[in-house]
């Protein structure tokens, strides 16, 4: 658990991280700002009608890059799992960070990151984390 939040914390302190998936080789980033610990998982948020949705139900395979200010960054490896768990939902609807307003809103999808293998680098440190 306390690799995990490791991970989770210098998600929380730097907001938007570059998520990346791979289509036909092609590799596609994008930002996300959707991190949330739930239940010793990192969970994200999205909606179904987005191509990341479609791109993660081909290939779950996905690498997360975040730099912070002080030049501190990490390296996320992980798959994507899909979940139904209308709590984790309701979760991100009680705290106010997504834009539904009801967890069993059709287009509303959470992920969470499972088989993580991530750096986080800072200076001249390297920590190396699976889990």
């Amino acid at each position: 658990m306390k690799d995990i939040i490791s991970i989770y914390e210098f998600l929380k302190n730097n907001h938007i991280q570059i998520l990346s998936t791979s289509i036909d080789n092609t590799p596609i980033s994008r930002p996300i700002a959707s991190a949330l610990l739930y239940e010793e998982k990192i969970f994200y948020c999205m909606n179904k009608d987005k191509k990341m949705y479609e791109q993660l139900k081909i290939n779950s395979k996905i690498s997360i890059c975040v730099c912070a200010s002080d030049f501190s960054w990490i390296r996320i490896n992980a798959d994507a799992i899909f979940s139904d768990d209308l709590r984790v939902k309701q979760e991100y609807i009680n705290q106010g960070r997504t834009r539904f307003k009801n967890a069993n809103d059709d287009n509303f999808a959470v992920f969470y990151l499972k088989n993580i293998k991530a750096q986080i680098h800072k200076k001249a440190e390297v920590v190396n984390i699976n889990s």
